[in-house]
């Protein structure tokens, strides 16, 4: 009966001793019951670290449900905004030019703008690399597309896809995957991916003009470092100080949130 009044006793102070409002006797007492009552501890514990209660199947399946409507309805948006403008061009390509020409660019343009977010929405993992290889992929195809409407279907310019417009796409892709990887791979926030991207954007720039031909001499190279790649540089000295500052707060906070796991 005794020993029944003491547990009552304790249980009756745990909230105050949680929220450290008792005193320092009453906590010594409270420490020293722990020790020999283990009901009394497990209960101390439950309060400490409560159950989290499970959501009803319901409201669970309701939710995925809801989430699902959504999704729909998002995919049927992006695909009516797609046809309209399909069907707009059209029908003005064949009002204007009597035949299909430049409607097949704006196909390509909408493929590369919609293929690659829907990659990334409908994927579970790796969203970041997924849309940015089907990306890649449609780059190159709208660089082709472009080529063969202008050279075989309107007679303008000359065949340049194979000497300068793969070559160039194929760098700058280079580019852009040189930067996306320090997210992929190493787990840094995308700044330090802009830093990246911006810092090879300086000599990018520079071998760009040099496959199409835009350098007359040699001073021509100098003249677009200075004008074209000193705000690059800059961009990316502002990009990585800022990706660094972001990287070491969020690595500051995981060993706060880890010291407080831990206690």
């Amino acid at each position: 009966m005794e020993q029944r009044l003491v547990c009552d006793t304790v249980r009756d102070l745990l909230p105050m001793y949680i929220e450290q409002m008792t005193s320092e006797a009453s906590n010594e007492s409270i420490k020293q019951h722990m020790q020999d009552c283990g009901e009394c501890k497990a209960i101390l514990e439950q309060m400490q670290h409560p159950v989290r209660t499970e959501t009803a199947p319901e409201i669970s399946d309701f939710k995925k449900f809801m989430k699902k409507s959504k999704m729909r309805l998002f995919y049927w948006i992006m695909g009516a905004a797609a046809a309209i403008a399909v069907i707009t061009c059209f029908i003005v390509n064949l009002a204007i030019d009597k035949r299909l020409t430049w409607f097949y660019i704006v196909c390509a343009g909408i493929m590369t703008a919609y293929l690659p977010a829907y990659a990334c929405i409908i994927s579970k993992k790796h969203k970041f690399g997924k849309m940015l290889a089907v990306l890649s992929v449609c780059t190159v195809g709208l660089v082709g597309v472009v080529q063969a409407v202008l050279y075989y279907l309107m007679g303008i310019g000359r065949m340049w896809f194979w000497d300068i417009g793969l070559p160039v796409s194929a760098l700058w892709l280079l580019i852009v995957w040189l930067g996306a990887s320090m997210h992929l791979v190493f787990k840094t926030n995308l700044l330090i991916s802009l830093a990246v991207i911006s810092f090879l954007a300086a000599p990018g720039n520079a071998l760009t003009k040099f496959l199409i031909g835009d350098y007359q001499e040699i001073g021509d190279i100098y003249v677009n470092f200075i004008f074209d790649g000193m705000g690059d540089l800059f961009v990316a000295v502002i990009s990585l100080l800022a990706g660094i500052a972001l990287q070491a707060r969020k690595g500051k906070k995981e060993e706060k949130n880890g010291e407080q796991l831990l206690s």
